[in-house]
């Protein structure tokens, strides 16, 4: 009953927020977040290194937090970060209705992508791989033949790891078309379950449900304990950047602070303070 009253509010905030905002449709974003001195981010709240929020106090840590409140003191010492918890399944709906000023949440740079949104350099790069329980039977994407594999919706993972296996000679490339490709229906060699959250994922797989779980391999790397191994496949670099609306004077800010802490050091030693 709280879950679903906490949806009403939130979906009843969205939508005001949505209401709004026309009226700020030709208002520099930069100036409009130095008045409210309030930086909205649209972030993951599940995912340790890189964006975990504490049960107890509310508080986000990680890779991805950091950056934000960088971000936010470089517009203005007196602007703070407003973190906004999203899923991969509605963190495109956040900042279509404009209710976030931008999105650092593990947001896979591609050319479809960019043309729908403005995203910055990257600020990590990580491989695709794949978790398996460790008293499994398998060793390699070619043990995965005939077993289902978990994915998170509108992830990138389950069409890479199709591509992946074409190009080991365990899947016929005549049966992907890259356009029409949808994971909940592949049945070639290997069948997909797709899930909103990684929590859904790894309760699957130690039931065995699902017999593995491919994403990201920073991803992979925070549920990796004594019970489960990620396989020694690693394909598809993921680009992480920055989104932001398309046009909008906040993205090439953004673009030029990930330039600058990529030259001078800055995102290295984030990067291996939370790794």
């Amino acid at each position: 009953m709280l879950l679903n009253k906490l949806s009403i509010i939130t979906s009843a905030a969205i939508l005001v927020c949505s209401l709004v905002s026309s009226a700020y449709a030709d208002e520099s974003r930069l100036q409009r977040i130095k008045d409210n001195e309030e930086l909205r981010v649209s972030v993951n709240n599940d995912l340790k290194i890189l964006s975990l929020q504490d049960s107890k106090t509310g508080e986000y840590k990680g890779l991805e937090p950091s950056i934000a409140k960088m971000i936010a003191k470089a517009i203005g010492d007196k602007v703070n970060v407003t973190f906004i918890t999203t899923t991969p399944t509605n963190r495109d709906n956040v900042l279509e209705i404009d209710y976030a000023d931008c999105m650092i949440g593990t947001y896979t740079i591609t050319e479809e992508r960019k043309q729908k949104y403005d995203i910055s350099s990257p600020y990590f790069v990580t491989n695709i791989s794949v978790l398996v329980n460790k008293n499994s039977n398998i060793k390699s994407v070619k043990d995965l033949e005939g077993k289902k594999v978990g994915v998170i919706r509108n992830a990138t993972a389950s069409k890479e790891l199709v591509k992946y296996m074409i190009s080991k000679g365990l899947i016929d490339k005549s049966a992907y078309d890259d356009k029409s490709f949808d994971a909940d229906l592949w049945n070639n060699k290997i069948t997909f379950k797709s899930y909103d959250a990684d929590g859904a994922v790894m309760e699957d797989l130690d039931t065995n449900e699902i017999q593995a779980f491919c994403n990201d391999k920073i991803i992979l790397k925070s549920h990796l304990d004594g019970n489960y191994v990620m396989l020694k496949d690693e394909f598809a670099p993921q680009a992480y950047g920055i989104v932001t609306a398309k046009g909008s004077d906040l993205s090439p800010f953004i673009d030029a602070l990930i330039e600058k802490w990529r030259k001078d050091g800055t995102l290295d030693k984030l990067i291996k303070e939370n790794l």
